[in-house]
């Protein structure tokens, strides 16, 4: 069983914002295919039984905010004996440019709160990670611009996306669809040297 989790901060006012990627593609992809959201009140959680190809998987969405998102994933450890390599945890990433996908696993947390709980809570960073890319590019090179850190960092990853930015992100649900297929079907190293 693999559980995918989806990194964001419950509630409307949160919805459609860049900190929310993960937690909206979920929400999106579950609507499209019907399934049914449940809550478990001892996880903190809404949970969906699903299928990637020929897999049965469990898409999770914390429902704490982002910083305390090892919560959930520490109760499906003790309570459902679930292991380090069955996660795959979907979240925003400021250092890649919106648009991009990334595959990694054994990283640090990169500044994401969500991340860095989970981290804490596991006890380690051996859990595969999707990181969508959430960052602007500079209008005149078309580098990575990451918002200075503080203040200014949390009022951009706060904003909703807008109207471009959306269609972007809604481009990339196909390929996101394709990487978590490839990961459960043939491993994260697999979809590491397709993908990345």
């Amino acid at each position: 069983m693999f559980y995918i989790v989806g990194l964001g901060n419950p509630g409307d006012q949160y919805k459609n914002t860049r900190h929310n990627v993960g937690r909206s593609f979920l929400e999106t992809w579950s609507a499209a295919q019907g399934y049914d959201w449940n809550k478990s009140a001892p996880a903190q959680a809404l949970y969906a039984h699903a299928a990637l190809g020929d897999t049965s998987v469990e898409l999770v969405l914390p429902e704490t905010f982002m910083n305390r998102s090892g919560e959930t994933l520490k109760y499906y450890v003790e309570k459902h004996a679930a292991t380090i390599d069955q996660f795959i945890v979907l979240h925003d990433d400021i250092d890649l440019a919106l648009g991009e996908i990334k595959i990694s696993r054994g990283r640090g947390d990169g500044g994401n709160n969500g991340v860095r709980s989970i981290i804490e809570h596991l006890g380690s960073k051996d859990f595969v990670r999707v990181r969508i890319g959430i960052a602007p590019r500079h209008w005149w090179t078309g580098e990575v611009k990451r918002p200075a850190g503080g203040g200014a960092l949390e009022r951009y990853v706060l904003q909703p996306f807008t109207r471009r930015e959306q269609a972007r992100v809604a481009e990339l649900e196909p390929q996101i669809t394709t990487t978590l297929e490839e990961v459960v079907k043939n491993g994260p190293e697999a979809a590491m040297n397709r993908f990345n």
